[in-house]
Parts: structure tokens; sequence; C-alpha cells
């Protein structure tokens, strides 16, 4: 599922730009690639397509069928993406934050936090990823290319990833 209609919607209104702290990308993450919805305010990305992407995030993408890429304003290079592919059987959806200035500790432990609910593993404080067959996922936080990335890769196309508890 690509990020809903009404998010995309509110990512792209026209206004005054209204910053996105680089603290505040993890709860953007979360929002727009688990639960679906991007809260933001009106102005605070832009839309970009994928090839708005650095070459160091795109590179590692592939080729994707359909892309919404979005700039974040405030947060300094800094984006949300959201892709589709149709021609492979692994990961058909991606979704992801990519900043170069996301500080990776609290920003993994962000993510813990949501997908495990509770204090954070001592673990999550670093490059980590968690996988979830059941839940039909493959979440990541790392760096590359210069960026702190936090992706999650559905494994299939129906896949959710029910509230932190």
């Amino acid at each position: 599922m690509m990020i809903s209609l009404a998010a995309a919607t509110l990512l792209n209104a026209a206004a005054v730009a209204t910053p996105i702290a680089p603290d505040q990308l993890p709860n953007l993450f979360i929002a727009a690639c688990f639960e679906g919805k991007a809260q933001t305010t009106a102005g605070s990305a832009t839309q970009v397509g994928f090839e708005g992407l650095p070459t160091a995030i795109r590179s590692r993408l592939g080729k994707p069928s359909e892309a919404q890429v979005w700039k974040i304003a405030g947060s300094e290079d800094s984006y949300l993406y959201s892709l589709n592919y149709t021609d492979r059987s692994f990961s058909p959806r991606i979704c992801g934050v990519a900043s170069q200035n996301l500080v990776l500790r609290p920003a993994s432990a962000a993510v813990e936090t949501h997908l495990r609910g509770g204090k954070p593993a001592a673990g999550s404080y670093k490059p980590v990823e968690w996988l979830n067959d059941q839940e039909g996922y493959r979440a990541l936080a790392t760096r590359a290319g210069g960026y702190t990335i936090l992706q999650v890769n559905w494994n299939k196309d129906t896949a959710e990833v029910p509230p932190s508890q």
C-alpha cells in the first residue's frame, strides 16, 4: 500500500514550509510507513519523484514500478519514500526515511519501541534489523551513503504491522 492519498495531499500542500526537525523523523517514518498516514503540516515536504533521491540512496533501491518521494523541509537533505515493485517476489513494497542529519541511536530506539513496545533493548542503539515473518516485514535502521536510513521492506503486498502495544 502506498502512502494514503490524504497523506500525499497533506505532504504536498502549497503553503509556507513548516520545518520538520531531525528528531521528529522517526515519528514521521512510523506514521507513514507502518500506519499508512503521515501527519505533517502543510508545506513540510515537497514531492520530488524517484529521481529526486540522491544517487547514494536511489542506487540501493533498484527500479521501482511506482514511487512517491518527498524532500522534507527543515531537516536538510532528508527524504520520505514509498516504493512499489512489480518485477520481483520479495519486498514488493518499501517505505522509508533517509536523512543526513538523523542520529542513528535515538532513531533506532524509537523504531524498536514502536515495534516491540516498552523500553528498547540495548542492541537497538546501533544499526539494527527487525524481522517479523508473521507480520510480513523486515525493518532496518542503518547508515549508508552518508545517510541514516529507517526503512521497512514488506514481504508481501497485504502485510500490515499493528500499532505498538
